[in-house]
């Protein structure tokens, strides 16, 4: 497996175990690492995050949902960007909003990764929620 797909899959078996561990990330995260998210049906914003700011996030996730998991259906590589489609699938953990708890959300994802230095520096994603 190509080192970049490998540290993609690192990154979404971190995501599933709901790590915000800043050590686990660094290893997969360039310092100057920027997440975008562009809208989607949880959010109208589009929203960038840093390395802190995306470690907040995950938290947050661990929060709100019991479960959460990624397939990755398909994976293009160009130089040093990598197109990854996937789809996450997650489980609800508590009532929140208009969520409930138990709840089965699934989405279908597009995230375009840059690296730099061996290590994600760009990550743009495109969600898109099943109703």
């Amino acid at each position: 497996m190509d080192e970049k797909l490998a540290l993609v899959y690192r990154y979404f078996q971190l995501l599933e175990n709901f790590s915000a561990d800043p050590a686990e990330f660094a290893k997969i995260f360039h310092p100057n690492v920027i997440q975008t998210e562009y809208p989607n049906q949880l959010s109208v914003d589009v929203k960038q995050r840093n390395f802190e700011l995306m470690l907040d996030s995950m938290a947050t996730n661990k929060q709100i949902l019991k479960s959460q998991h990624y397939s990755v259906l398909k994976a293009f590589q160009n130089g040093n960007t990598l197109v990854v489609e996937a789809k996450w699938t997650g489980e609800i953990g508590v009532d929140a909003g208009k969520f409930r708890r138990g709840q089965i959300m699934n989405a279908f994802i597009c995230t375009v990764i840059e690296f730099r230095e061996g290590k994600i520096y760009r990550q743009r994603n495109y969600d898109c929620y099943e109703h």
